[in-house]
């Protein structure tokens, strides 16, 4: 059973992804936010970057929400998204470790392997954060060597670590936020 601090993320996280804000989530939800992001950085539709970070949501979905869809109705409910972390095995894990990756991509614009706060910045806001003294303080909380970015692996580890640790004062709990 998943504690009550792992849910309350994981229902933040779930509702944060809930774009068209119906309390469920489809892959329309996911698309919404890879648009999100890649108009943040100015790019369009035929680009290669843009065309890039809709496919990496996608395979989000692929991946991990279409096996919470218990029912087969494309729509996953938060009883849904819980029950599939619960189930959740070391092979899943590491399926998302490499979905992880590929969304540290989506970020990373300027392509130099890290991402900056800008670029992070770009991720909350598509989640529907609007306050940059709260994401500035995320960022500042997960960058853990505080060096200004975030490493891919460090970005793997805060993104998975959300949604799994349970340690109060693992820095991933600002992953998706303020809570």
């Amino acid at each position: 059973m998943l504690s009550p601090f792992v849910q309350r993320k994981i229902a933040l996280a779930f509702y944060k992804y809930d774009r068209t804000k119906n309390g469920l989530l489809e892959k329309e939800d996911l698309l919404l936010v890879g648009k999100k992001i890649a108009e943040s950085f100015d790019l369009k539709e035929s680009d290669r970057k843009y065309k890039e970070i809709l496919e990496t949501y996608s395979k989000a979905w692929d991946n991990y929400l279409a096996a919470a869809d218990t029912d087969g109705d494309g729509k996953v409910s938060l009883q849904e998204f819980f029950e599939a972390r619960e189930k959740m095995d070391s092979s899943q894990i590491a399926k998302n470790q490499e979905v992880n990756k590929l969304m540290f991509d989506c970020l990373d614009v300027d392509g130099d392997g890290t991402i900056s706060f800008k670029e992070y910045e770009a991720l909350l806001k598509a989640l529907g954060e609007t306050n940059e003294e709260i994401i500035k303080h995320c960022f500042d909380n997960m960058d853990i060597n505080k060096d200004g970015s975030i490493s891919r692996d460090e970005y793997a580890n805060l993104r998975s670590g959300y949604f799994a640790s349970e340690d109060l004062e693992d820095p991933s709990k600002w992953f998706y936020g303020s809570f």
